[in-house]
């Protein structure tokens, strides 16, 4: 396949490639980010369905479903409406420059004696289901699979987008928006698929701890810039990224009712990595 004016074209005959338009979409971008999701949906004709319906106010640049067709319902230089109230280091409202990729998946069940079910009580056999934690939780739960054919179409659109525009960034709608959301999920392989795509042996995420009581984090990198709040000993922090010795990071907890997600400045000297 390839992009011609910001749509995938087939080369081959027997790439599964179609669009379908939405109205839900808004102006020009240019796109820097992948954001990769579960559809947490019936089938991927459904999501389609519901991302064509004005009444969503949602949308994606692409659907794939279980079998790996690709279904594009907007060009890549449009927004599209998925990441929603988000950020990711230093910046947010992440529709504004990303590209929202939709992998039909039920996404979290639920067991109920031995039988495992989705949020709209359809059973599904203990063959697709996936045991784990999700980065966000402390519990272990159950989580509906993913495809070898949905990661490889994911995964060869991901690259030729990576190709043809400034993409700097895949992330999971878990990063962009976390405790909120919670796809792709600890079902989708995103550490080696990120290592993939960039060409990296290893891609886990730097998590690091807190190694003293009372430890600032602040708006900028330096002791002149305001405290957020403090940290105390133990507490963990993602790595995002580092300036003069101080660290960019986001703290791994869940807010409190109607707060966000807590980034911001730690010096360096007083984290240690996990």
């Amino acid at each position: 396949m390839k992009i011609l004016k910001n749509k995938l074209s087939k080369t081959l005959s027997n790439e599964s490639i179609s669009f379908t338009d939405t109205p839900n979409k808004g102006g020009d971008m240019n796109p820097n980010t992948i954001i990769i999701h579960f559809t947490a949906g019936r089938s991927a004709e459904s999501s389609i369905s519901w991302f064509k319906d004005p009444a969503a106010k949602a949308s994606a640049h692409l659907v794939i479903d279980r079998e790996g067709k690709i279904t594009q319902m907007i060009e890549f230089g449009k927004k599209a409406w998925h990441a929603g109230k988000s950020r990711w280091a230093d910046r947010s409202g992440l529709n504004d420059f990303s590209i929202g990729i939709e992998l039909d998946n039920p996404g979290r069940l639920t067991k109920v004696n031995d039988r495992f079910y989705s949020w709209f009580e359809k059973e599904y056999p203990k063959d697709v289901v996936v045991e784990g934690k999700h980065k966000h939780e402390k519990n272990v739960t159950y989580w509906h699979s993913f495809t070898e054919k949905q990661i490889d179409a994911c995964f060869k659109v991901c690259k030729l987008l990576m190709e043809n525009y400034n993409v700097k960034e895949v992330l999971g709608h878990d990063d962009v928006s976390p405790y909120r959301k919670n796809d792709p999920g600890p079902a989708f392989p995103m550490e080696s698929f990120r290592a993939k795509l960039f060409g990296r042996d290893d891609d886990t995420a730097d998590i690091y701890k807190v190694t003293v009581n009372n430890v600032n984090i602040r708006k900028g990198a330096g002791t002149e810039f305001e405290s957020l709040r403090q940290l105390q000993k133990d507490a963990k922090v993602e790595f995002l990224k580092s300036k003069l010795g101080w660290f960019y990071v986001y703290v791994l907890e869940k807010p409190k009712e109607g707060e966000e997600p807590l980034y911001g400045w730690i010096n360096g000297s007083l984290l240690q990595k996990v």
